[in-house]
């Protein structure tokens, strides 16, 4: 099979779209979205759509978990509280009901999906490095666990010396490896790379790829502005900060 993963939409639909173009080259048999899909960005509307779209398996993020339960959102700094708030008036209600019925984990064959950490998917953990990922690994049986969260690209192997990273951006995954993998963010890179980053897992041949797509972040920063929503939500996307 070969799965497309998106992980942090974002609400960012220039993003979005432009990774949906890339894939169509893909030979794609699957999609996997890790949450995420609504927050920070003035699309939350389309981005919700295009992924029910693609009937994809899609997990609950904490930005789609704060839409639904303003007492999420409590630890979110001032920009992120104020998108939220903006998002919440400007979902459907058929979007909101497909929200609140994402999972917080979904597993698949020898995949586990989920947003933040498989020990404790609903706590929003961040697995930023390697070191993050010391006690996640006996939290799943799963070859692969598939995170987002962070939005920066991580494949981490358990190693007989404990979690290591690899180097990626692609990877041949070992039969009788275990790994924990982050393809970073398609709409709010924040690894000093602002295209929007996504992932393509051939678990036939055991490969897992994080790819970038040049996208009109200006677009989606103007549409960031124009809407109301905190400048700076706008101006990270120009230098994925």
């Amino acid at each position: 099979m070969r799965y497309v993963i998106l992980s942090d939409i974002h609400a960012n639909h220039e993003a979005l779209t432009a990774v949906l173009d890339r894939a169509k080259d893909l030979a794609v048999d699957r999609y996997i979205c890790l949450g995420d899909i609504v927050g920070y960005g003035a699309s939350p509307e389309a981005a919700v759509e295009l992924v029910r779209e693609l009937d994809a398996i899609v997990v609950l993020g904490n930005h789609d978990s704060a839409v639904l339960d303003e007492r999420e959102a409590f630890a979110f700094n001032r920009q992120a509280r104020d998108a939220v708030s903006w998002t919440r008036s400007h979902l459907s209600e058929e979007s909101r009901a497909y929200l609140g019925n994402l999972p917080l984990v979904h597993r698949l064959d020898s995949i586990l999906c989920v947003h933040a950490s498989p020990s404790r998917p609903a706590k929003w953990s961040y697995l930023l490095n390697a070191a993050a990922t010391v006690n996640q690994f006996t939290a799943f049986s799963e070859q692969l666990c598939l995170v987002g969260h962070t939005h920066c690209p991580l494949i981490v192997k358990m190693t007989e010396y404990g979690p290591t990273a690899l180097k990626g951006p692609t990877e041949w995954l070992a039969v009788d490896g275990r790994y924990i993998i982050n393809v970073g963010s398609v709409g709010q890179p924040r690894d000093g790379d602002p295209r929007a980053a996504f992932g393509l897992l051939d678990s036939d041949d055991g490969v897992i790829t994080i790819l970038r797509v040049e996208y009109d972040a200006a677009a989606a920063r103007e549409r960031i502005i124009s809407a109301g929503l905190p400048t700076l939500l706008g101006d990270r996307l120009l230098d994925g900060s």
